[in-house]
């Protein structure tokens, strides 16, 4: 192979490369996922309070609270009224909120890394990392301080939603699907109901 020819193939090879790492990592879901963060880490840092408006404000642009519901309550979804989906919907709106916050509050002091992005079927998962940032002083920082957070995210009407948010292998979705499904199937719908009210009054997600 002439020496032009070499040039001409890392030329080609290089190319390759760029074009496959920014596809692997880089698209129009995580440059929502980071402009979104981005604006939240900012208002989180003024605003000090729990449950701010303008945070909330933020989440509703981000959840897709529709189908966040219908996941979380699984194949009881089918059999709920209009009005008993309403109000499981926004009670669990508000559950979603609380927790997604009290997620990235613990994350504020750390630097957020847009590792990956990859499609499965309609779904495109972002992979970000939460890692500590180092500190004059102290010990070297561990690799299980990182904390992993993925989001399953969704094309719809020209949008991208986030229909789950994965911690440290922790869906979200899962979580209350368990909890939820539990409690229908040995206490009923009404109790389910309750037990939502009960924590969002203690505060709690």
């Amino acid at each position: 192979m002439t020496r032009s020819k070499v040039k001409l193939f890392a030329v080609v090879l290089s190319l390759c490369t760029m074009t496959f790492a920014g596809a692997a990592f880089a698209g129009e879901a995580t440059d929502l996922v980071k402009a979104k963060q981005t604006t939240l880490f900012q208002v989180m840092k003024q605003d000090k309070a729990a449950n701010s408006p303008k945070v909330s404000a933020l989440f509703d642009e981000m959840l897709d609270y529709k189908a966040l519901a219908e996941a979380s309550l699984g194949s009881e979804w089918a059999g709920r009224t209009d009005a008993e989906r309403a109000e499981f919907s926004e009670l669990l709106k508000q559950l979603v909120r609380r927790s997604y916050e009290k997620n990235l509050r613990k994350t504020l002091d750390f630097d957020i890394q847009y590792v990956g992005e990859k499609a499965t079927g309609e779904t495109v998962i972002v992979e970000t990392k939460a890692v500590p940032k180092s500190k004059t002083g102290t010990s070297a920082r561990r690799p299980t301080d990182d904390v992993i957070i993925a989001y399953k995210m969704v094309k719809k009407d020209g949008a991208w939603r986030v229909r789950d948010i994965v911690t440290d292998d922790v869906s979200l979705v899962s979580s209350y699907r368990s909890q939820f499904t539990k409690i229908v199937k040995k206490d009923g719908f009404p109790v389910l109901i309750k037990k939502m009210k009960d924590k969002i009054a203690k505060g709690e997600s």
